[in-house]
């Protein structure tokens, strides 16, 4: 599977989105968080719980991909079908 970055400066804070190079959807997205002092502590723990849930939710959907990649045995050229294969001689 071969990815597209895009990465980029936004009101000076970094961001980064990596793209499934064949379907165009987005695969993982990064924007830094900015310091802003304007927030109060309950919109700044709604916004920890909001990143804590799409990391969850990146997680999950990276684990359903490979479960189902592995399913359609489309992962048999890199997972050996002998699990000590990698450690015998040749």
């Amino acid at each position: 599977m071969s990815n597209r970055f895009n990465a980029a400066a936004r009101n000076s804070s970094p961001a980064l989105q990596i793209f499934d190079a064949t379907s165009g959807s987005v695969r993982l997205a990064r924007e830094y968080p900015r310091h802003d002092s304007y927030y109060t502590q309950e919109e700044l723990e709604l916004l920890q719980l909001n990143r804590e849930e799409a990391r969850h939710d990146l997680f999950r959907r990276s684990f359903l991909l490979t479960s189902e990649r592995y399913l359609k045995s489309e992962l048999a050229e890199i997972v050996p079908r002998d699990p000590l294969a990698c450690f015998k001689s040749v």
